[in-house]
């Protein structure tokens, strides 16, 4: 039943950076970080039948390269899939730290197979309303620049906020100046444990109009790509349709304390078992009656109407999102 081509490992929820939309910033390093696995619980899980096949790996949850166990968990990817290849999201407020864990992370892997991913919500003087750290904006594009000499991939990620939607025109001639890559998100209120204090201001239907001509204007919604917006579209119009999910039979994800999840959603009906009960061994926890019944759980659309904008193994009525194209 399992096909996991994908697998998203949370490895700390540490993060120091104030964001408008994320609260664990207020949390304590100490707390925060406690219980998270040892990590030869993780060469188990990477050991499994069930990765066989496994060969892209998100490592991410809050400043995960601010983490000491970031270069490890590399460490552990890398010497049992040797092409394995890596993505991490960073905010780039720590550009010396981010430069030096990076140079480090390659020796262990090829710079064609580890993308790195930093937010940059719009113009400095919008992408300061909703990312706080004094100087975040110059330290983002900082981290891009000596980045991009190590000769890994990077991206600029632009999330549409209602602070920062109208910068897109300048978002892009920025990345193309800068000859970066880009992707565009959309902005949604999380159902999980990392919510934020302060909720989200969705769309309104003029504004879900502009952003809309917008991405057509700039030829944005390709056959990967339009999926995923009319998802956010139908989220901000409440009229989300049911739709099939192969969340957790072909993607999961493993928060930091060993807690696995079909997705990010990390909500307890959607809790399938930890890998500390299980000494590392995902396979008899994937196939424990716990797991199943989360895999029908989702099957039977039950967590659904769903909002999680950046699952990617589904089919809408309208057609699929990028994980479920060649």
């Amino acid at each position: 039943m399992y096909k996991i081509e994908d697998l998203l490992y949370m490895v700390s929820l540490h993060c120091p950076g104030e964001c408008v939309n994320c609260s664990i910033w207020k949390e304590d390093k100490k707390s925060i970080t406690k219980n998270e696995i040892d990590l030869n619980l993780f060469e188990k899980v990477l050991q499994s039948d069930t990765l066989k096949d496994t060969n892209y790996f998100d490592l991410t949850a809050g400043e995960s390269q601010l983490s000491p166990k970031y270069i490890e968990v590399i460490k552990l990817i890398t010497k049992y899939k040797k092409d394995a290849f890596i993505h991490t999201n960073i905010s780039g407020w720590y550009p010396k730290k981010h430069y030096k864990v990076t140079k480090e992370a390659l020796k262990y892997i090829t710079p064609k197979n580890f993308r790195i991913d930093i937010a940059l919500d719009g113009r400095e003087e919008n992408y300061s309303k909703v990312r706080l750290v004094k100087n975040g904006f110059k330290k983002a594009i900082e981290s891009a620049k000596i980045l991009k000499k190590l000769g890994i991939q990077v991206r600029f990620i632009m999330t549409l906020y209602k602070e920062t939607y109208r910068d897109l025109d300048w978002f892009i001639e920025f990345c193309n100046e800068m000859n970066i890559g880009y992707y565009i998100g959309y902005p949604r209120a999380s159902a999980n444990y990392i919510k934020s204090d302060s909720k989200i201001d969705y769309f309104n239907s003029n504004e879900i109009e502009w952003i809309e001509n917008k991405l057509k204007e700039i030829g944005w919604l390709n056959e990967r790509r339009i999926a995923n917006w009319l998802w956010a579209k139908s989220t901000y119009e409440n009229n989300t349709p049911y739709f099939e999910c192969l969340m957790g039979e072909r993607h999961i994800v493993i928060d930091p304390y060993g807690n696995v999840y079909p997705c990010n959603e990390l909500m307890p009906s959607l809790f399938m078992g930890n890998i500390k009960d299980y000494d590392g061994d995902l396979d008899k926890l994937l196939n424990s009656q716990k797991a199943m019944e989360v895999v029908k759980f989702v099957k039977d659309k039950k967590c659904q109407p769903c909002g999680m904008l950046c699952a990617h193994k589904i089919e809408f009525p309208w057609g699929k999102q990028s994980g479920l194209i060649d």
